[in-house]
């Protein structure tokens, strides 16, 4: 059997033999030695260029690999020996551990899972059942492999009303090549629980056990779980995946729509005929903090004296997004408008859980979804004439349009004079513009409310922050500036030296805490930083969108455990990013837009126990864009300023 998996012969002479299996490589002597020791001079050399031949065939094959090497006796032959040297697959290389069981408690399944996903092209899943809570903790994965442009598939059954519709729904709203299909038990026992990942080198694992989706067993649950790899193990690895195949065909095995989402919803509510020993997960809609309860507050006494539109001004850090989910819910049709798609990806998760059953669409240039209960729309998109066409003016009962600073701007204005809806919300964290354009006049002169970060940070809501100007020695004046934006490529060469990488390890030695977010200019400022830390000792990787980001999903969770000390990102992490514990913001690149930076600098405004104070690390240079930040420092803290 394992000669029939040989792929090649890498090299043959008188004292050694060197072959390629799959994932490793065998050196075998031929000559009679008990150990390196006792061979020639000449047997030792050609062991040795064997060795290599079949290190450079493994690192040629599997690039970025890490290899271990292995000195073997053959039992049967104490006079022959072999030298292996292997490939760590990916998932082990960064899982807890490599053992074969993973048994919980202190060993969770959703860590060695979480290490798979990063190099995975398809993902098949199939458990009995799904709850909410478990959906949540593996959802960030799913997307990240989603927005690589790969591929998921997903069973999971109706057995016992067990599965939660909420944890549903949470599937339907994933975006991407995403299959997802339930299987109808009809009384018939349904006990599956595999996770099935396929690598892009041919490779792949699967895990095999007791664990469904569920917050508990894929973390501190009593659980065993038995990983196959592929390279160890074909035929228990192919056993795995056709049994999948088999499931998916089952004529039991149906695609999931919302219609048989609600069907579901319905048919569950009566209390399932026998205790199933699941603790239910559904996750109850969070409540609104006091500001949030004060701004509701003042947006039903506006609408009760017959106001129609209104502004409401919260600083960065605050929940606008929460706050519009809050207020809107009551509406049956809802319109979110906003000028960039990961607003809108963020605010669809916002409202979720708010209305878990309800149909969120996007409308955007690549999904378009009209006749949703609430659609989250691009402006750019649903601005076009084509589009608004296609709508009535009262076609939606609630219009919020976020980040109001922009709503002056002509791509605007032909839905706000399109559109009739009973009320319109304008959100912003800053009430004016360097244009002079009259923003409240577009919500009626109707300001509703008004919070400035310095009242968040005294009412105990955001963090109170130190914030350290850097001096900045590169030359902006010397960097071509085009459509109000320096030119990507000169800045670059400006940010990404080995001295201003060296000042900013020191100021982060100087000022900086236990878990970073840093901002760069470009993928590549982001790659050399990251280099930069990670060779001086700290623990640090590059997220953006480029091909040698690290995965952001797992960034997160290893800055969110300590296990990270700097992740440096491009342009990622200016909205929704929910690690509280971010006690360091370094802003390493100019930032033309004071409303981006503002955001940036509220990744670090969540409360936290594991911090007191966020410090904030703000490169200054000789150019006009820089001067905006402490008017847009200040205007915040006030609740007032001018954005763009």
């Amino acid at each position: 059997m394992a000669d029939a998996r040989i792929e090649e012969t890498l090299h043959f002479d008188e004292h050694v033999v060197c072959r390629a299996v799959r994932d490793h490589v065998d050196v075998e002597t031929r000559f009679l030695a008990r150990s390196l020791l006792e061979a020639s001079t000449e047997q030792r050399a050609a062991v040795f260029l064997a060795a290599t031949i079949g290190r450079d065939h493994l690192r040629a094959r599997f690039p970025g690999r890490a290899l271990k090497f292995e000195w073997h006796e053959k039992p049967t032959d104490p006079h022959v020996a072999r030298v292996r040297i292997s490939v760590e697959p990916p998932n082990v290389a960064g899982a807890p551990h490599s053992g074969a069981l993973i048994r919980g408690e202190d060993d969770e399944l959703l860590g060695h899972l979480a290490s798979c996903f990063p190099e995975a092209v398809q993902v098949d899943v199939a458990v009995a059942f799904v709850l909410d809570r478990g959906m949540s903790l593996l959802r960030p994965y799913l997307e990240d492999v989603l927005d690589r442009g790969d591929r998921v598939r997903w069973i999971t059954g109706d057995y016992f009303g067990v599965t939660e519709p909420n944890s549903l729904q949470q599937l339907l709203d994933l975006d991407g090549s995403c299959e997802s299909h339930v299987f109808e038990s009809s009384g018939t026992s349904f006990h599956p629980k595999s996770y099935v990942f396929h690598f892009r080198d041919g490779d792949g694992v699967a895990f095999v056990g007791s664990s469904n989706v569920s917050a508990s067993a894929l973390g501190n649950g009593v659980e065993w779980n038995y990983r196959i790899l592929r390279s160890r193990d074909d035929s228990g690895f192919d056993a795995v995946c056709s049994g999948f195949e088999r499931l998916l065909r089952h004529p039991r095995t149906k695609p999931l729509t919302r219609k048989w989402i609600e069907a579901y919803r319905e048919t569950r509510k009566p209390v399932p005929p026998r205790p199933t020993g699941v603790t239910p997960e559904e996750q109850p809609p969070p409540a609104p903090h006091p500001i949030q309860e004060e701004a509701l507050a003042a947006l039903r006494e506006s609408r009760e004296r017959g106001d129609e539109a209104g502004l409401v001004v919260l600083a960065t850090g605050l929940g606008k997004t929460w706050l519009s989910a809050f207020d809107s819910s009551e509406f049956d049709r809802v319109l979110f408008v906003a000028h960039r798609e990961e607003i809108l990806d963020q605010a669809r998760k916002t409202f979720r859980r708010i209305r878990p059953s309800a149909n969120l669409g996007l409308f955007t240039g690549s999904n378009k979804s009209p006749s949703a209960d609430v659609v989250f729309a691009s402006v750019q998109t649903l601005g076009k004439s084509q589009h608004l066409r296609g709508f009535s003016p009262d076609e939606f009962d609630y219009i919020i349009v976020d980040e109001f600073h922009h709503a002056a701007a002509r791509t605007y204005g032909s839905l706000l004079e399109h559109f009739t809806p009973r009320f319109l919300l304008g959100l912003t964290a800053t009430p004016e513009r360097t244009d002079g354009a009259d923003l409240l006049s577009l919500c009626g002169n109707n300001l509703v409310f008004h919070c400035g970060l310095a009242e968040g940070i005294d009412r105990g809501e955001l963090c109170p922050f130190d914030y350290h100007g850097v001096p900045d020695d590169v030359d902006y004046e010397q960097i071509p500036w085009r459509s109000r934006h320096f030119d990507e490529e000169a800045l670059t060469a400006q940010l990404a030296t080995q001295q201003r990488a060296q000042n900013a390890l020191e100021q982060h030695e100087k000022y900086g805490g236990l878990r970073t977010l840093g901002f760069c200019a470009s993928q590549r400022h982001a790659d050399f930083m990251a280099t930069f830390f990670t060779e001086n000792g700290r623990r640090a990787v590059a997220v953006h969108s480029g091909e040698t980001s690290a995965p952001r999903a797992n960034s997160l969770d290893a800055l969110r455990r300590g296990d990270l000390d700097v992740v440096f990102s491009v342009d990622m992490f200016n909205e929704g990013v929910d690690v509280p514990a971010i006690d360091t913001v370094m802003m390493l690149r100019p930032t033309e837009s004071r409303i981006l930076w503002l955001q940036q600098l509220g990744r670090g405004l969540r409360k936290s126990t594991a911090k007191n104070r966020l410090r904030v690390i703000d490169y200054i240079g000789n150019h006009r864009s820089f001067l905006d930040k402490p008017r847009a420092l200040l205007g915040a803290l006030l609740g007032i300023g001018e954005s763009h």
